[in-house]
């Protein structure tokens, strides 16, 4: 009877909740993957494994290797794990189990499916933070007055934030203003679409621009000023003498007087100078060039006609004998 006694007590030691039967699909005929990660915390023995929201695997076991954690796993055999995947340790509230996620990239390039046996690489595993490291920041955050001056900003902004009549007077001006942008909003396209021009004009004086902002065109600006700078030196001389210069007045009239003078003789030259041009053209230069006497009549001094004998014309001036 003892040792019946001891061999009932020893096998119910040996008994464990994990050799339990889990409700639910245990995944015995699928097939197995390996997940490497940098710490695994409190991940629980038959934890569910999670692709695009729906369970597809079990986690079987965790062993420590040199420098990771193996999360052992096994996989629903019509779900293909693709090679790309990654795997992180997640939980769904802030007191649930913690479970393995595993997340598709966004690369959208197909990858070939893990095959049994296969690993995930500790590249592709995002482990979660250390619960010290968690304890110790947010300690840090108590402790370094990090409250004390969030509840000091909050009363700042309660000081400088005006009164409930202004609020409501500000919100008012504001609707109006609104308002009446919404009424104009076909003025707001013209600038808009002025702008637009405008930026065009200049893009397409682009070539002209980076002309005058090279550095020869950075010497013309230059040497313009230093041109403005003797013009505006002028200027105020030049004003002296307009404003002091009212006895220029008598004289600058006689000038438009001899001007205007000079301009009537020019008409009345203008108008002489076909005249004289046919009078040398016509008369002088053909005379000058075949000099020439036509005698057109002879009267004699008892009033007779003598051309009509041209002997004796010629007689009386000597030409014939």
């Amino acid at each position: 009877m003892a040792v019946a006694m001891v061999s009932t007590l020893s096998s119910c030691a040996s008994v464990d909740v994990n050799s339990l039967p889990a409700p639910g699909n245990s995944f015995s005929n699928g097939y197995p993957l390996v997940m490497e990660f940098d710490n695994v915390l409190n991940l629980p023995s038959r934890a569910k494994v999670t692709l695009d929201g729906m369970t597809v695997g079990t986690v079987t076991g965790v062993a420590t290797a040199r420098n990771h954690v193996d999360v052992m796993t096994r996989m629903d055999p019509t779900v293909t794990v693709p090679s790309n995947i990654h795997a992180s340790l997640q939980q769904a509230t802030v007191l649930g189990d913690i479970y393995v996620a595993l997340d598709r990239p966004d690369t959208g390039t197909a990858a070939s499916g893990l095959s049994a046996g296969a690993r995930i690489p500790i590249t592709q595993t995002t482990s979660p933070p250390q619960l010290e490291d968690t304890i110790a920041r947010l300690a840090e955050f108590t402790g370094s007055g990090s409250i004390q001056r969030i509840q000091s900003t909050i009363i700042g902004i309660n000081r400088i934030t005006p009164a409930p009549t202004d609020v409501r007077k500000i919100s008012s001006r504001f609707v109006a203003d609104l308002t009446d942008l919404s009424n104009n909003i076909e003025n707001v396209d013209l600038m808009l679409n002025g702008a637009a021009q405008t930026a065009q004009v200049l893009e397409n004086r682009g070539p002209m621009l980076k002309t005058w902002f090279s550095p020869e065109g950075l010497q013309g600006w230059a040497n313009a000023y230093g041109l403005y700078q003797y013009a505006g030196t002028a200027y105020p001389s030049v004003g002296s003498i307009y404003s002091g210069g009212f006895w220029l007045v008598p004289f600058l009239n006689s000038m438009a007087n001899a001007a205007g003078a000079v301009q009537r003789s020019k008409w009345a030259f203008e108008s002489e100078v076909p005249q004289w041009r046919k009078l040398f053209t016509d008369h002088y230069l053909p005379q000058d060039k075949y000099p020439a006497i036509n005698i057109t009549s002879i009267v004699g001094p008892d009033g007779r006609e003598l051309s009509g004998n041209v002997q004796d014309v010629l007689r009386i001036l000597g030409a014939m004998p």
